[in-house]
């Protein structure tokens, strides 16, 4: 069922391990905020993932923490198509956008079910390596692009 996903397609690649562990400690952040409710923790997020979205990742302060730890540890670099990581990262800041601007309306509830699921998205790409955002792109984006 999975092995016909189609994603999008560029020809920048960039290392699968410096965008699984960016994507990681946004959720480390992420699930702070969770326990805390500090809007600027998921200020944070939306900025880094705003940055990401935009195809930025040189400015992306988690990704160059990220980039920092992978480097130490001496991980080979494993390059992966930068498109699919960009449709990503624009639903992830949509989301982290979304939960912000309902914490900061006092609408606690409904950041908490915004950045939860989020969580869970962003927890499937970074340990398991399955990537919601190419789902999403296939059966929602894809069907509505001219094929020919």
């Amino acid at each position: 069922m999975f092995t016909i996903i189609i994603c999008p397609v560029s020809t920048v690649k960039v290392d699968s391990h410096i965008s699984r562990l960016t994507v990681f400690l946004n959720v480390l952040l992420m699930v702070y905020f969770l326990f805390t409710v500090a809007s600027l923790a998921i200020l944070v997020v939306a900025i880094d993932y705003g940055i990401r979205a935009m195809g930025y990742n040189q400015y992306s302060p988690i990704c160059f923490i990220a980039s920092l730890i992978i480097r130490i540890s001496g991980m080979k670099a494993k390059m992966v198509d930068k498109a699919p990581k960009i449709f990503a990262s624009r639903l992830g800041f949509i989301c982290a956008t979304l939960g912000f601007i309902f914490i900061t309306a006092q609408l606690t509830f409904a950041s908490i079910l915004i950045v939860s699921f989020f969580v869970v998205l962003a927890t499937l790409d970074s340990v398991f390596d399955f990537c919601v955002g190419c789902m999403i792109y296939n059966y929602l984006v894809f069907p509505f692009f001219n094929k020919a």
